[in-house]
């Protein structure tokens, strides 16, 4: 083996060019399959940077129907600590902005309010300090301690270890400092950073929401460490008992819930949704690189087996076996592919921060955290050694069996372009054009939907809509004077000059944050055994629908006399309005809501709430006035001009109406909704990059093939001239059987287009997966592409002189 390997060093150093060539192709193609399965094991097996053994951990949550929560509540969380034969442990948070002042300065930052036993659990340990003690949850408002992140730490204390036990106001309410966690700790909402974490019976003092009493106050995002050994199917199978035996014990607030335990990868919330899906088609297509990679490499042995004829067939003569020769050639191919493999892995190095880099700037936080770590390296030395095998092993085969007698002759020519070696050379171009094509119609089916998403109906405008978030409950508000602070504000905001509309709502759509489900039961509906009735709503203002120029179809708008004096009353949206009353008029009809008669007295058009996909869904909205105690609002102001530009007023008019209140956050509205567009975006970026590249490959694979067919038959070309023939025939021969070639290709990539093009309807909006532009117009551009790779050769088949052809054989 070490002389193979030996044998094989110096036959590489022989060849620099081949060399380089393939070194810098197998890079790029396992440099980027490496990247992208480090991305997608990162997304699903290692989303909690800086805790260990996270195959033990899962997401805990929710579902009534078809729909899956996103949290459940510190009660359910209690109960399913019991669990203890298949849970080592359960934790409950929820990410939250606060303002942290020390000194005279106020800083908005993110953190969380987590459960006594978050830290525990995870296996966090303090950088300095301590992190959270059992009685840290016994009650409410009686713990207010804080452990911060070491990069918050080090930016804001500089670093200082006498900063524990200082004492700093959060939301205005006094904190102590009890420690640092390491850096690389972000918080358990995947994709987003924390700075902070509170115990959770201070979530009134840091949020301003969230029960730790009432069943049916559900607003904990909760993980569990699964017991060693224990496997989700099993710990599924006693959580279907444990849903059964809480419906019965607690009917009122339990009926028909099913607790799910989920892997990270189909977690409901954090960056998983967005990504996973978009990661699992970038390592197909990036693997269906690195196979035109191969197929390329390939070509190149068999045409470096051509040159090398003469070598194999001697050693043959003398006696060596056709395996030993075998794995002669397969040691150069895999030694070959091995230092391709360390070539990608520093590729990847480089590029696993490409993601980041692409995703928009957004309001929140973000906290991707992508490193190589050794499943990645694992996986990235087995691609490599089997495409070392695969675009080895043929040429290998092929070289093994020359005809020694032809062979051996001196000035041969027609040996080593056997049919054999013709046809596999052309089959494998053929194979790199079908994977170009269907990975080319691929990106221009992300490319369009990118750009029917850009311009889609969302159901709303938001250009020229600034969003402003409050927190209003750390500056002494209560339910009743909050709702008068909100009022006030939006009657000061609608007189300012250059602004059209004001509204106010508990959340805006195609944002991060998740509206409220609500379980509603509809006089005359007959609800069947299992349906699913849960229905999304949020409380807003009078004007609201104006702010974002959402039509209202029929009834009215709320106003201000719909407060708590008056009836209960609601505006729905269409699909609302079709599943409950088809055919009828909903306005005057009556819903109920947690034991509240509610009247319908408008209804909207059906819009987009969270995603760019999801089906039409009942929602509805309710007055603030008359809406659950919210004191974390949000106001947006439709502008006449730049919405940013209109920052600096909205601020101005809350300190004037209130010195001690600071807005959070002020971003445009057409930045606050970017997260919903990040998985056609990324899908269109990448792919398009990967198609490019598969396009380049596969045409310096046909120009491969064409070249040498025109360097072997020189000869031939010569008597052809000679004999009459022009340089327009020569011409027209070489580019048909290119061109041949092309056409074989594009049809097969045709049907494995189809085929693929229904796994990415999921990152598609508004286009066909099989959209007849698309499948029409990349054929056209590769045969263009594959008509030049082709006349490139072919010029130089024209250019051969008869006599200098004929006087070289």
């Amino acid at each position: 083996m070490l002389s193979d390997l030996r044998y094989a060093f110096r036959q590489l150093a022989k060849a620099p060019g081949f060399t380089i060539v393939a070194l810098l192709t197998l890079g790029l193609g396992i440099g980027a399959t490496a990247t992208t399965f480090c991305w997608l094991q990162n997304v699903t097996n290692n989303p909690l940077p800086g805790v260990p053994h996270q195959e033990r951990m899962a997401v805990l949550t929710a579902a009534r129907g078809k729909s899956v929560w996103h949290t459940i509540s510190p009660l359910d969380i209690a109960d399913a600590r019991e669990l203890r034969n298949v849970f080592a442990g359960v934790i409950g948070s929820q990410i939250t902005p606060a303002c942290l002042t020390d000194g005279d300065t106020p800083e908005w930052i993110y953190g969380q309010i987590a459960t006594s036993n978050f830290f525990d659990v995870l296996g966090v340990k303090p950088l300095h300090g301590r992190t959270f003690t059992p009685d840290n949850d016994t009650q409410a408002g009686g713990n207010p301690v804080v452990v911060l992140s070491e990069t918050y730490w080090r930016k804001r204390f500089q670093a200082d270890p006498s900063v524990i036990g200082r004492v700093v106001r959060i939301n205005q309410h006094p904190f102590t400092i009890i420690g640092v966690v390491p850096a690389a700790f972000l918080g358990t909402m995947s994709g987003l950073r924390c700075d902070f974490w509170a115990p959770v019976t201070m979530s009134r003092e840091v949020a301003n929401f969230g029960s730790l009493q009432i069943r049916e106050d559900r607003w904990l995002h909760t993980q569990v460490r699964l017991q060693p050994g224990v496997t989700l199917a099993a710990a599924q199978a006693v959580l279907d008992a444990f849903s059964a035996r809480e419906e019965q014990t607690y009917p009122r607030t339990n009926r028909e819930i099913r607790f799910l335990v989920l892997p990270f990868s189909q977690a409901p919330y954090g960056v998983q949704p967005m990504l996973v899906g978009v990661l699992r088609i970038l390592l197909v297509v990036s693997i269906g690189v690195l196979l035109i990679v191969a197929a390329n490499l390939a070509s190149l042995l068999l045409a470096r087996a051509t040159v090398r004829r003469r070598e194999i067939a001697i050693r043959l003569s003398l006696g060596a076996t056709r395996p030993r020769l075998i794995r002669q050639l397969l040691t150069e191919s895999l030694l070959l592919a091995a230092a391709g493999g360390v070539l990608g892995i520093l590729l990847s190095f480089w590029a696993v921060d490409v993601l980041v880099a692409w995703i928009p700037v957004i309001y929140l936080p973000l906290g991707l955290s992508f490193s190589i770590n050794g499943p990645t390296l694992l996986f990235t030395l087995g691609l490599a050694a089997i495409t070392g095998v695969v675009f080895g092993l043929v040429p290998a085969l092929q070289s093994s069996r020359p005809d020694l007698t032809a062979a051996l002759k001196e000035g041969d020519r027609g040996t080593g372009t056997g049919g054999g070696h013709q046809r596999l050379r052309r089959l494998l171009a053929v194979t790199e054009v079908a994977l170009a094509l269907t990975l080319l119609i691929g990106a221009g089916l992300c490319v369009k939907s990118l750009r029917r998403a850009e311009v889609a109906d969302l159901g709303f405008r938001p250009d020229r809509v600034l969003l402003g978030g409050l927190r209003i409950g750390m500056n002494g508000y209560n339910e009743q004077t909050g709702k008068i602070f909100y009022r006030e504000l939006r009657q000061r905001l609608a007189a300012l000059p250059g602004v059209e509309a004001v509204g106010l709502a508990g959340s805006f759509p195609m944002g991060i944050e998740r509206c409220g489900s609500h379980l509603v039961a509809v006089d005359g509906y007959p609800r069947q055994p299992g349906e699913d009735t849960n229905t999304q709503a949020t409380i807003v203002s009078p004007g609201y629908f104006d702010t974002l120029r959402i039509p209202l179809l029929a009834g009215r708008d709320f106003n201000d006399q719909d407060d708590q004096t008056a009836p209960d009353v609601a505006v729905i949206n269409e699909a609302m309005a079709k599943r409950f009353w088809p055919g009828q008029d909903a306005i005057g009809r009556k819903f109920f809501d947690n034991g509240r008669t509610t009247t319908v007295i408008g209804v909207t058009r059906t819009g987009k709430y969270y995603t760019l996909n999801e089906p039409p869904s009942g929602f509805f909205y309710r007055p603030f006035m008359q809406g659950v105690p919210e004191l974390n609002l949000a106001v947006g102001v439709r502008t006449s001009g730049d919405p940013a530009a209109f920052a600096e007023t909205l601020r101005r008019e809350i300190r004037r109406l209130d010195p001690r209140v600071e807005v959070w956050l002020t971003a445009p509205m057409t930045d606050y909704i970017r997260p919903a567009f990040l998985a056609h975006r990324l899908a269109s970026r990448l792919l398009k990059g990967l198609g490019l590249v598969a396009l380049v490959l596969a045409a310096l694979g046909v120009y491969g093939v064409m070249s040498y067919v025109v360097n072997q038959r020189t000869r031939e070309f010569g008597v052809r001239l000679a004999l009459g023939a022009t340089s327009r025939d020569l011409l027209g021969m070489i580019l048909r059987e290119g061109m041949i070639m092309a056409a074989v290709g594009t049809v097969a990539g045709l049907g494995l287009a189809f085929l693929a093009a229904r796994g990415l309807t999921a990152v598609l909006y508004g286009v066909d997966p099989f959209d007849p532009m698309v499948f029409a117009g990349v054929p056209l551009l590769l045969a263009a592409v594959m008509l030049l790779a082709c006349w490139l050769p072919a010029r130089r088949a024209t250019r051969v002189n008869p006599v200098e052809a004929l006087r070289s054989e």
